[in-house]
């Protein structure tokens, strides 16, 4: 399924690109804040199975806040009067959850960490002006296809008396493998003109990781579950991961 999706992805942005003229372009490069919405990713990193023992289960991921990440566009104008932009860019997320714990005896360290890397194309729709720095308002849509690295959690159990590590709780490991999955966004913002030759653009933006291409299996020993957890306990079937990303780009024209 994987391949005919990047086909697909690469010849639809291949198409739109040339019957471009040759309208103002602009080179981008910034920061997004990405927080999931109702996932499975920010649930605690792990519990103990008992209050005098070492042992611990993990039932996610704890990607709690802003995961922060880069992103690199190029957007041309398919218009004279640049109404309608075409953006083409690659993203990057970089998800980091930690968690510590402790009980009468031993303190618990935990960390997860995944990667995002995001193919995207779109479309904006400029649908008004401000008179402000020469700003303008846009809104649209934006398919993506995402490179998504198996979660690895590193855990470690340490007795509180002397912050000796018990090796036998301990461990560093990655369960799930990387996988490819198609999703979008819908995303509105603002750019206005920071300086000459500089512009800024920030903008909201609400979608889904994995609309194409989840893994469905229920009960497989090697089904993936949750996209962005790094064990299979207590889930079933892949669910939607949703998204709501803040970010701040810096333009330049050309």
């Amino acid at each position: 399924m994987h391949r005919p999706l990047l086909v697909l992805f690469c010849v639809f942005t291949s198409a739109i690109v040339a019957s471009a003229q040759a309208y103002r372009a602009t080179a981008t490069f910034g920061y997004t804040a990405t927080f999931l919405v109702n996932s499975p990713a920010t649930n605690l990193i792990f519990t103990p199975a008992d209050q005098d023992s070492g042992s611990m289960y993990v039932t996610g991921s704890r990607f709690v806040g802003a995961q922060s990440g880069i992103v690199f566009r190029y957007t041309q104008a398919l218009d004279e009067h640049e109404r309608w932009f075409l953006p083409v860019g690659i993203e990057a997320i970089f998800f980091r959850g930690k968690q510590r714990q402790e009980n009468l005896i031993y303190i618990g360290r935990g960390q997860v960490s995944a990667d995002m890397y995001t193919a995207t194309v779109g479309l904006h729709y400029r649908f008004a002006d401000l008179p402000l720095a020469q700003t303008f308002l846009y809104a649209g849509i934006e398919p993506r296809l995402s490179l998504v690295t198996g979660p690895e959690i590193a855990y470690t159990v340490s007795e509180k008396a002397d912050n000796r590590v018990i090796a036998e709780f301990s461990f560093d490991t990655t369960l799930k493998p990387t996988v490819v999955r198609f999703g979008g966004a819908l995303r509105i913002g603002a750019q206005g003109v920071l300086e000459d030759k500089v512009l800024i653009n920030v903008n909201i933006a609400w979608g889904a990781f994995n609309l194409i291409g989840r893994d469905s299996r229920t009960t497989d020993p090697q089904r993936r579950g949750n996209l962005l957890t790094p064990t299979r306990i207590f889930e079933t079937n892949e669910p939607i991961e949703q998204f709501v990303q803040f970010s701040l780009w810096i333009q330049y024209p050309f």
